[in-house]
């Protein structure tokens, strides 16, 4: 009987002390050491999630209104943007190829993938490159809601921008890195300063320059946010526009269609002239032969494809070639 109650108070025994220890146990690791109320559990995870470096995100206030996107996304698509995203640092996984043809960033652009061109973008590339972040210019409603179905999107309309400045710090504070948008404006504010020094030793403040496009009809003037080197000529260089170019051409409207008849109003001391492969070497006709750029030997020519870009890069890459364009130019008219 004793030895009954001996081995049974053994048992007892052994019994608390399993269960200390399976107590002791479930308790390691845990985050806490108050159980939770019903359905909380989910609420937890939910946060956890959040704050992973992996699954954070953050409230982006676009001019659409705001969007939730990832604070740190590492597959971003854009059609456009590829500068801006390039001058931070950041290589997105795919874009336009008209984009990826820029040749002032041509060197940057290795394994970006194509999602088509300009009028006809591939939602099944968009969709291939599993992305997590969509940054786009488009105004058709449709296409941005097939985005918006493939992954966080912010919409970022063309002409948002006036400026460099304004540009590269905008998407510093949506790509969250305000301090890679201000190194890159340091440099570029000290290259665009060397660009206009060397200029104002060959132009005097009074002389103009005017940005016109030749077509097989007429011409086309510019203002100094559409492109053709606008904002090189006007915003970086700060080279003198006409009173006509600053009225007509610089506000809303940026660009018009000039009859050969009155070419004269828009054409300054200087022209920066746009052609095509079709208008290389552009004589035009005796209204265009008596324009005192024309007499002067102060036309520029400017080739389409390499001056249609206004992006910050290429704005740079421009007024650095626009500078020692105006110079040689001088230079040989010396001679």
């Amino acid at each position: 009987m004793f030895a009954a109650k001996k081995r049974f108070s053994g048992l007892l025994l052994m019994l608390a002390i399993i269960m200390i220890l399976a107590a002791c146990n479930s308790g390691t690791g845990s985050g806490t050491t108050e159980p939770t109320a019903a359905g909380s559990e989910s609420t937890t995870a939910s946060t956890e999630t959040n704050n992973d470096s992996s699954g954070a995100t953050r409230i982006y206030k676009s001019l659409s209104g705001d969007v939730e996107i990832p604070a740190e996304p590492k597959r971003i698509v854009t059609d456009m943007y590829v500068s801006d995203l390039l001058a931070l640092g950041i290589k997105p996984v795919g874009a336009v190829q008209y984009y990826l043809e820029n040749p002032f960033y041509a060197d940057q652009v290795e394994g970006i993938e194509s999602i088509g061109d300009r009028a006809a973008v591939s939602m099944e590339n968009v969709i291939a490159m599993n992305p997590d972040l969509i940054i786009t210019y488009s105004d058709q409603a449709s296409e941005i809601e097939s985005y918006q179905k493939i992954a966080p999107t912010v919409v970022i309309p063309y002409g948002t921008f006036t400026n460099v400045h304004d540009e590269i710090r905008g998407f510093g504070e949506l790509m969250n890195k305000s301090e890679e948008a201000e190194a890159w404006l340091k440099t570029y504010d000290e290259r665009i300063e060397a660009a206009r020094a060397k200029v104002k030793t060959v132009i005097k403040p009074e002389e103009t320059f005017s940005i016109l496009e030749v077509s097989d009809k007429s011409y086309y003037g510019y203002g100094d946010n559409f492109g053709r080197g606008g904002q090189a000529v006007y915003s970086a260089l700060q080279l003198a526009p006409l009173e006509i170019t600053k009225k007509e051409l610089m506000g809303d409207t940026q660009w018009k269609e000039i009859s050969r008849e009155v070419v004269g109003d828009y054409a300054g001391d200087h022209i920066f002239l746009t052609v095509g492969e079709n208008n290389k070497n552009y004589q035009g006709d005796s209204i265009w032969q008596s324009l005192p750029a024309v007499k002067n030997n102060q036309v520029y020519e400017l080739l389409e494809d390499r001056y249609w870009y206004f992006d910050p890069i290429a704005i740079q890459g421009q007024a650095e070639e626009f500078a020692d364009m105006i110079v040689e130019r001088a230079q040989q008219n010396r001679k």
